[in-house]
């Protein structure tokens, strides 16, 4: 009998933030106050809300209040909130944000709240230099000069978490950089963008969030953020505004402690959503997510079963048992004793909260088509304790 592990599993940081539920109103939440730009109400379809210490507000009317576009990238569940060389970027489920390209913390992440898409304030209060007064129902908002913020670079740009645009005339270089930690050292590799005008292009990198491990000259880095340094135009260099503050933010112990301390909150976060998980599994350590049969190069089938830890402890070995089914429908029976029940075992470590998949050799079950009722029989933990199903 032969078992595999499939390749499956990713670092546990990529897990958390990509299975971190999507919130929805309920009691962590209270009713926010009323909010005023400059004197006009903003009209909301879904009222502000509290939670963790932070006003919630739906990203569309606020962004828009505030004198910037509101773009909706549904692919990526992002909100982008620009007026050209001003912009800011959310991602639902995340807990940082980018201002013109550079990282920021949030207290809470921008969720969606019967329908609609709520960001944190006052990341968008910091983009637009915003002034906000607060009384226990009423936050009345005064805008302010944007290019006047720390994080405005002066530049033709627009730039997200993602990418840069060239908004002028003319075709720019430009010069970003990229920075990393490694062993408690701040390391930083530069980059250059040619953009033709109008033309977008993406950073080395894009899709990574601050915290994610990064290869760099085959060692691991932690992936911090970026920062635009400056461009060139027709001979000219023109330095970003913002470079010099920015520069030092990240190298900063604030930019450090900040980063840790969402980490903690996203392992926080799915540790709860990890025991929760159990109780709906009637407390059953292995979770078992899908199946299928494939084929090996003979013929034979193979029982692929994805699977999921959802304890806090490593699992060095289990054991499981499934039925076998041909494509009529009937028990494909084979093994010792003969019928179409199969017991598998697995001796590979799976990680607390991790996913793996595993492939099972059907070859004495060779009319197996589809398997049905898989249960978990046994779990034995690395702290040497087992788990037995109840009879």
């Amino acid at each position: 009998m032969r078992n595999k592990k499939s390749i499956t599993a990713f670092m546990l940081a990529f897990i958390m933030l990509l299975t971190m539920p999507v919130w929805t109103a309920n009691a962590e939440a209270t009713s926010g106050p009323s909010v005023f730009v400059n004197g006009v109400k903003v009209k909301y379809a879904q009222a502000p809300v509290i939670r963790d210490g932070a006003t919630l507000v739906s990203a569309k009317e606020t962004i828009e209040s505030l004198g910037l576009s509101f773009t909706w990238d549904a692919s990526n569940k992002r909100i982008v909130g620009s007026n050209g060389e001003t912009t800011v970027t959310f991602v639902v489920g995340q807990l940082s944000a980018t201002i013109n390209g550079v990282t920021v913390f949030l207290n809470t992440a921008p969720a969606q709240v019967n329908g609609r898409t709520m960001v944190p304030l006052k990341p968008l209060l910091d983009t637009m230099g915003a002034v906000a007064t607060t009384k226990t129902d009423l936050i009345s908002i005064k805008t302010g000069d944007p290019s006047k913020t720390k994080y405005f670079t002066g530049l033709p740009l627009q730039v997200t978490n993602s990418s840069i645009k060239n908004l002028g005339g003319n075709a720019v270089n430009v010069d970003y950089v990229q920075y990393t930690m490694y062993n408690g050292d701040v390391y930083t590799t530069d980059y250059t963008m040619t953009l033709a005008a109008g033309q977008k292009g993406a950073f080395e990198n894009a899709t990574n969030v601050p915290g994610y491990a990064i290869e760099i000259d085959g060692e691991n880095h932690t992936f911090l953020g970026r920062a635009i340094h400056g461009m060139s135009k027709q001979g000219e260099d023109i330095p970003s505004r913002s470079y010099q503050l920015t520069d030092r933010l990240y190298a900063s112990d604030a930019f450090y402690k900040d980063m840790s301390n969402m980490w903690n909150k996203v392992l926080a976060d799915f540790k709860k959503q990890l025991k929760q998980e159990l109780v709906n599994n009637k407390n059953v350590p292995i979770q078992i997510q899908a199946s299928d049969i494939s084929y090996d190069t003979m013929g034979y089938p193979e029982a692929n079963i994805r699977l999921k830890n959802l304890t806090e402890k490593k699992i060095v070995a289990f054991e499981l048992s499934f039925s076998c089914f041909d494509s009529y429908g009937d028990p494909a029976k084979g093994g010792y004793p003969y019928n179409n029940r199969f017991y598998g075992k697995a001796n590979d470590a799976v990680g607390w909260g991790e996913t793996y998949t595993f492939t099972w050799d059907l070859f004495s079950y060779s009319d197996t088509s589809k398997i049905s009722n898989i249960t978990i029989d046994k779990v034995a933990f690395s702290d040497g304790s087992v788990w037995k199903r109840k009879k």
